[in-house]
């Protein structure tokens, strides 16, 4: 057993190397035949029905924003779209080629349609390699533009909390895909604004659904109790989901959460003596805190040591992804079983609009199925959602008189945002993220691995730390 171990858990660590340590100008596209995420199959039997889940449904992201036509023109102005983010180093996998593909797509179509009230959108994308010191010197670059920056978009963990400061002084938004509880609510009025819930929230989420369904879902011999272990990066984000409110939560629900098990982050790292450890102390529900190659790793170490089918594996949006599936390669049905909570609709639900014409840019684009993961669809969806706001600032304050300010108070009178049709930005009373998410799991049919929805939007418990 340890043989057969150590010889499939080294055949995932090569394919992780190398989808993860290439480090060329621009992420370099996925392998033309790593599996792709195909359409939705219909959900298994025995999979938990929004009817019987026991979890409160809730509306579905809304499709558009009711934003007033423009009541002046601004031709040949421009609109600087401020973004940083990992586009080399091992981490640049997590939004690759799609995460740029959207963003561009969105404004060509924005720009082709009149822009903002007349004005252009440009993009200013710098790399960052999700570095924390380099978050914050890039963010002072853009800073001392003039005119300064309506907003800027990041998208790691180190990015929204070594800025929070920062955004909160120059009352700047920083639209963030580092969910961070503590830089999203302390204080309550801060300028940090999330794109999908809090990790601790999608935590708790995932922990009442399962202990609604667990008669449905535990694995054969499992008990009625649900003892989880978190397997989590060694960084803020890893242990995103462990906060103290997401613990007294699962608590409340009779749930033990064994203590974090950190992992390194880096595509050749071990997490089998995590892995065993959370296993010998009772482990039934293992949450994967990580993203790109750090799900891989947990799927091909519980499958090596024969405890996948012993254990419910479930984990953060960003696990659930076509970019886990990619590394995975030839070996992406190992991932078959996993849940996973997801914020937006997805790929699959080609009966909604927004995802009907993100669809058909990205065919426009002739991009590779590959890339049909978030990083599009994030991208894609936010920047439909600047224009928005932009609008609506420019309606009520002018052309003249945008500001970071100005964009703040829009969002805040607009409250629930669409992004494209795709998820949205809540922001309502004291809201900084959106609170509600879908319950996804890899399910494969003939060969291909399918996100397949098993439990429709619904709202997640409130894990936000206590004002200060």
């Amino acid at each position: 057993m340890y043989a057969k171990f150590r010889i499939l858990a080294l055949l995932l660590l090569t394919v992780a190397l190398v989808a993860g340590c290439a480090t060329p100008a621009v992420p370099a596209a996925p392998a033309a035949d790593a599996p792709a995420a195909t359409e939705a199959a219909p959900a298994e039997a025995d999979a938990p029905a929004d009817a019987a889940s026991g979890v409160a449904l809730s509306d579905p992201p809304p499709a558009a924003n009711v934003v007033a036509p423009c009541a002046t023109t601004h031709e040949g102005e421009t609109i600087v779209v401020y973004q940083q983010a990992g586009l080399t180093g091992p981490l640049s996998t997590i939004l690759g080629n799609g995460f740029i593909n959207g963003s561009k797509d969105a404004v060509n179509e924005i720009n082709a349609a009149g822009g903002v009230c007349g004005a252009q959108l440009e993009l200013r994308l710098v790399d960052t390699q999700y570095a924390p010191e380099q978050e914050l010197a890039t963010y002072e670059t853009f800073r001392a533009e003039d005119p300064r920056p309506l907003f800027v978009l990041t998208y790691g963990s180190g990015a929204t909390i070594v800025l929070r400061d920062r955004v909160n002084e120059d009352k700047i938004p920083n639209l963030a895909a580092g969910l961070n509880a503590e830089a999203f609510y302390i204080p309550r009025d801060g300028y940090s604004v999330g794109v999908a819930p809090i990790y601790s929230d999608q935590f708790a989420g995932f922990l009442q659904w399962a202990k609604e369904n667990w008669a449905t879902i535990k694995p054969e011999g499992a008990g009625d109790d649900i003892v989880v272990g978190v397997v989590g990066w060694a960084n803020a984000f890893g242990a995103g989901a462990t906060t103290a409110e997401a613990l007294a939560y699962a608590e409340s629900l009779g749930i033990t959460v064994l203590p974090l098990e950190q992992q390194e982050i880096s595509p050749s790292a071990d997490v089998s003596g995590q892995l065993q450890n959370l296993l010998v102390n009772g482990a039934n529900l293992i949450w994967i805190q990580s993203l790109s190659f750090g799900p891989a790793q947990v799927i091909g170490t519980l499958r090596a040591l024969g405890s996948w089918d012993s254990v419910v594996v479930g984990g953060v949006n960003w696990a659930m992804n076509q970019d886990v599936l990619n590394i995975l390669g030839e070996n992406a049905a190992l991932a078959d079983g996993m849940y996973g909570v997801v914020p937006s609709y997805w790929w699959t639900d080609s009966d909604v609009p927004g995802v009907q014409q993100a669809e058909a840019a990205f065919t426009a684009g002739g991009y590779p199925a590959t890339d049909k993961a978030v990083g599009y669809l994030l991208s894609y969806g936010s920047l439909f959602a600047v224009r928005d706001i932009l609008q609506h600032a420019i309606n009520t304050v002018g052309f003249e008189n945008l500001s970071g300010e100005n964009f703040m108070a829009a969002m805040q009178d607009l409250g629930l945002i669409s992004a494209g049709g795709l998820y949205a930005l809540d922001l309502r009373g004291e809201n900084r993220a959106p609170n509600i998410a879908t319950i996804r799991q890899v399910q494969v049919t003939d060969g291909a691995p399918t996100f397949v929805t098993v439990q429709d939007f619904f709202e997640l418990p409130d894990t936000r730390p206590p004002a200060p």
